[in-house]
């Protein structure tokens, strides 16, 4: 009886030997048969990703940018957004900008603007779009561009310029605001027009 239990598993243990070895290499040959073809442009799913837009996110919210000039005048720029320049780092776009410029003898201008670019190699701040100027002497301004040294506070409008002041209802093709140890000088020019109403 026990010889021929071993006769049977002796027997098992020779077609093991064969099916299981068989067995494996049809599992192979099918996975080889369904196996799909690699397409080499799928292999990096994240080829398309855009370097520059990368660059372009690094946004900086609610920044403040504060100075003082050599004559002790004060600048503050406040924005909700800026956004370095991917060509220079010393360059920034700039969204929603609130300027403010006191100067040593009391005197202080409020700018605000849509956008600015600032360079830091002028040390120059360009405001564009809807700029609005309100001084503490009681000028309310309107214009498109507005340049703005951040070295001598110096601020040069070279279009258009609407608003009211002192005089009364004042338009002009050009505005300069120059300062000189903490003295300001506004200047209208190229085509000036003022209609005189002492109760602006």
């Amino acid at each position: 009886m026990a010889r021929r239990i071993d006769n049977r598993y002796s027997r098992f243990v020779q077609w093991a030997k064969v099916i299981f070895p068989l067995a494996a290499l049809g599992l192979l040959s099918t996975l080889f048969l369904f196996s799909r073809t690699i397409d080499p442009s799928d292999a990096i799913p994240f080829a398309d990703i855009d370097v520059e837009q990368i660059a372009r996110d690094q946004v900086l919210s609610s920044p403040r940018f504060s100075g003082a000039t050599d004559d002790g005048t004060a600048i503050t720029v406040d924005a909700a957004s800026a956004v370095p320049d991917l060509t220079d780092p010393r360059r920034m776009n700039i969204e929603e900008v609130v300027a403010r410029i006191e100067s040593p003898n009391g005197r202080s201008y409020g700018i605000t603007s849509l956008r600015a670019r600032y360079d830091g190699n002028t040390e120059t701040l360009e405001l564009n779009g809807d700029v609005r100027i309100g001084t503490s002497n009681g000028y309310r301004l309107e214009t498109e561009t507005l340049t703005t040294n951040l070295q001598t506070s110096a601020i040069t409008a070279p279009g258009k310029v609407f608003g009211k002041g002192p005089p009364g209802i004042i338009e002009a093709g050009a505005m300069e605001l120059t300062g000189q140890d903490g003295t300001q000088v506004l200047v209208f020019k190229n085509g000036v027009k003022l209609i005189y109403d002492p109760k602006e």
